[in-house]
């Protein structure tokens, strides 16, 4: 008998099996490099009614969505993962649960008959691995996935989350200084810097898109927040909000309105007195402050800046 558990390990090793390939790679025999796991191509061929009926008894239970939102989270997480520079808004989101929702009544259809052949179970997973294509592109663009066309392997681009102590030395915050309460934008997962600000007295909180969700700490992409004017003491973000708005202000293609929108959403957001320390800086947008208002100081060194509000 398939169960949810078996459900939920078939769509772990499915994703590990093509972890590493590239989506936009195209050999030339035009099959592509991502292929459905030995696992899969089992379960659909030789054990096809334990799957129809298991899609049957999710959908009189009302499991259904579940399983559409699991599959949905689990690839995002694993595009992320590959690129951090990668961006979904709700509405991506919803777009690709669209997708899994479609790709599992195929299965089922395809669970349903007589015999399923080979051929058909490749022809099904080409066509989903072509609308994961064009929804990426749909959502990120072109031109972040040029690289990805030239090998069949994936090349990563990488986020790490470094510890407290490294933090607050190169962003120059003093726990006996610090303006509360402060919010770290992209925290990461699982929030370090703000754990380590609450235990010093500090209060704390954090957003990011793969933070475990507590009562301190948010899961949320950051277009999909509203910072309040006048809520915070102090803003932090390390490697994640300003190096996304250099990589689009760089991008042929990027989306830098949008994100100087953002950056003056969170400089408004800020307690008079209050500050928005980054790291990397951008000159760019820290010499329009300083021309152009006298609302807020700049200060910048080798490694981070810091924006405070005096008006």
């Amino acid at each position: 008998m398939f169960t949810l558990f078996d459900f939920e390990d078939l769509i772990e090793q499915q994703l590990h099996h093509n972890q590493d390939r590239s989506l936009f790679y195209e050999p030339v025999d035009g099959q592509g490099v991502l292929s459905p796991s030995r696992e899969t191509v089992y379960f659909i061929k030789y054990r096809p009614n334990e799957i129809a009926n298991f899609i049957r008894s999710a959908s009189l239970n009302g499991t259904t969505q579940y399983l559409i939102e699991y599959t949905a989270n689990k690839t995002i997480q694993l595009f992320i993962r590959a690129n951090q520079y990668l961006d979904f808004s709700r509405q991506d989101y919803r777009q690709l649960q669209h997708i899994y929702e479609g790709l599992f009544e195929r299965v089922d259809r395809l669970c349903r008959q007589e015999e399923t052949f080979d051929e058909e179970i490749d022809h099904l997973f080409r066509s989903h691995y072509k609308n994961l294509q064009a929804y990426l592109l749909e959502s990120n663009g072109n031109e972040i996935f040029k690289k990805y066309r030239e090998s069949p392997n994936v090349f990563a681009v990488k986020c790490t989350e470094y510890s407290p102590e490294f933090q607050m030395r190169l962003l120059r915050i003093d726990v006996s200084t610090i303006e509360q309460p402060v919010i770290d934008i992209g925290c990461g997962q699982q929030g370090s810097l703000v754990h380590f600000l609450r235990e010093n007295g500090i209060e704390s909180y954090g957003m990011d898109r793969s933070a475990w969700n507590i009562t301190y700490l948010h899961q949320a992409n950051w277009f999909d927040c509203t910072f309040v004017p006048g809520t915070w003491g102090t803003a932090i973000s390390h490697m994640a909000f300003s190096n996304h708005f250099m990589h689009h202000h760089l991008r042929s293609d990027g989306d830098y309105k949008r994100y100087a929108k953002k950056y003056m959403e969170i400089l408004q957001s800020l307690k008079l007195g209050g500050s928005f320390t980054y790291a990397p800086s951008l000159s760019f947008m820290e010499e329009i402050l300083i021309s152009s208002t006298e609302s807020y100081t700049v200060e910048a060194n080798a490694y981070s800046t810091k924006v405070t509000r005096i008006k």
